[in-house]
């Protein structure tokens, strides 16, 4: 899993965008509860998850801005 670019998050609609969000953090859930019980492979996908998230948040909220 690579970190996605911002420019990916900006070129989606509302809708997509928040359906993108909701699923990344329901992934995010699901990796954390994962590591604690047995461990991952590859431990940097949360930070990354947690990333892209970060920049899914960021777009939604500038548009939020934008719109009022």
């Amino acid at each position: 899993m690579a970190l996605r670019k911002y420019e990916v998050f900006t070129g989606m609609n509302q809708e997509t965008l928040e359906k993108d969000l909701t699923g990344a953090l329901n992934q995010l859930h699901s990796l954390k509860l994962e590591h604690k019980v047995k461990g991952l492979q590859n431990p940097k996908q949360i930070l990354f998850l947690r990333r892209e998230i970060a920049m899914m948040k960021t777009e939604l909220t500038k548009r939020s801005t934008v719109q009022a």
